[in-house]
């Protein structure tokens, strides 16, 4: 029978200037991969692997990791959203068109409207100005799910954030300063679907229990959100999907 592969526990470093996500694991062999938007680099090793061995793994592979962040910042500039008339833009897990409205006074800005996204902005806006609207909106909606989900999270965690905090963030979906107990969230968050949101709440809450990514983290998360493993493979694939 074939053995279940365990994650058992998490760290990010940075690696001769390339932000690194490892993941170790009940696994014989170092695994790379460089994922978009930004390049940065993911391994999955090892429980007992050193940062020693890691960091030599990684630095023969240098230049195949250079080359395929290479690709991928150019296949980045040539896929920028341009949030023109028509483009999806998603909102909660669902894909909106995107309608334009000729805005003639005041700050531009996007709502949501049955089925589609309006855009106010005027009618020589540039994409910039666009996408500043879209992210306002991301932003006032995510702040709003925050308020809605992030009690029934905390009575479930045990723990209350001090503080929460929006911010665009290119590698991780939160991040959690145990000290303060502020909790940040990523701006894209509030392009997926809700049960990726409470996942990734109940997660940085989790942190104000235990500081690492160990198998006292994951048992906690076990208990606190049974299918967290299954939320999380899906909110990184559509992520993926977006990004290709």
């Amino acid at each position: 029978m074939r053995k279940r592969v365990r994650l058992l526990r998490e760290k990010s470093l940075l690696i001769d200037g390339i932000p690194t996500e490892i993941r170790y694991k009940n696994i014989k062999n170092l695994y790379l991969r460089v994922c978009p938007p930004d390049g940065h680099i993911e391994l999955s090793v090892p429980q007992r692997t050193s940062q020693r061995e890691i960091e030599h793994f990684v630095s023969r592979r240098r230049t195949w990791i250079d080359e395929r962040r290479r690709l991928l910042s150019v296949h980045a500039e040539k896929s920028e959203p341009q949030y023109v008339e028509g483009e999806s833009i998603p909102l909660w897990g669902t894909a909106y068109p995107l309608v334009y409205r000729p805005l003639l006074c005041g700050k531009p800005y996007a709502e949501r409207v049955e089925n589609q996204i309006l855009l106010h902005v005027p009618e020589d806006a540039d994409a910039d100005v666009r996408r500043a609207a879209i992210m306002a909106l991301y932003s006032t909606q995510l702040a709003a799910a925050i308020e809605r989900e992030a009690p029934a999270c905390e009575q479930t965690v045990g723990k209350r954030a001090s503080l929460w905090r929006i911010r665009a963030m290119k590698t991780r979906w939160g991040s959690c300063n145990v000290r303060t107990a502020a909790i940040t969230l990523n701006l894209d968050l509030a392009r997926y679907d809700v049960p990726a949101l409470r996942y990734v709440i109940t997660h940085e809450l989790t942190h104000l229990w235990v500081r690492g990514h160990d198998a006292r983290f994951y048992a906690r998360m076990d208990m606190y959100f049974p299918d967290w493993r299954e939320v999380r493979r899906r909110l990184n694939e559509w992520a993926r999907t977006e990004e290709n």
